[in-house]
């Protein structure tokens, strides 16, 4: 079994992003296990992964990010077709508000067992939850394009808390 697990850089100011740490102990731990960190960018963040996706034709693609006012581990269901920010991302680049491809349904959702690995989480007393949504940032653009652009692959978003500091 193939999986790509993918975390971000920090964004807005930020120091640390609790998903790129938890990427960089993947690749300490679980060499196994094929990681990758995007930078927090509405383009180059999907055509990075993209290409990993091509290349290494993986059975799962877990993506992580951060959410600030988020206190539990947040499976992500589905993925918008929406861009709406006040914030441009670390390139400087803020889309219109509007939807991320025109000729696409508003919402698509994941293959991935999102309800079952909750609760199974749960049992073992993770502070998990199903979300709805994930945003309309740059963590949401990406979940968007991949459930988009690879209808076929069990793929998930999930947004971390902040960490305390």
């Amino acid at each position: 079994m193939k999986i790509i697990i993918s975390g971000f850089q920090p964004f807005l100011g930020e120091s640390v992003n609790p998903s790129e740490l938890l990427i960089q102990n993947f690749q300490k731990e679980i060499p196994q296990i094929s990681t990758v960190i995007l930078p927090v960018e509405f383009q180059s963040a999907f055509e990075i992964l993209k290409i990993e996706i091509q290349r290494q034709k993986p059975d799962y693609v877990i993506m992580f990010g951060q959410a600030s006012g988020r206190k539990n581990i947040s499976f992500e269901k589905i993925g918008l077709n929406w861009n709406q920010t006040l914030h441009p991302d670390e390139k400087g680049y803020k889309p219109v508000d509007g939807a991320i491809q025109n000729d696409r349904p508003l919402a698509l959702m994941t293959k991935f067992p999102v309800d079952h690995m909750v609760e199974q989480l749960k049992l073992q007393n993770f502070l998990v939850e199903i979300s709805f949504s994930a945003g309309a940032y740059v963590c949401n653009n990406l979940y968007f394009k991949v459930l988009s652009e690879f209808s076929e692959l069990k793929s998930v978003f999930i947004h971390l808390p902040l960490l305390p500091g």
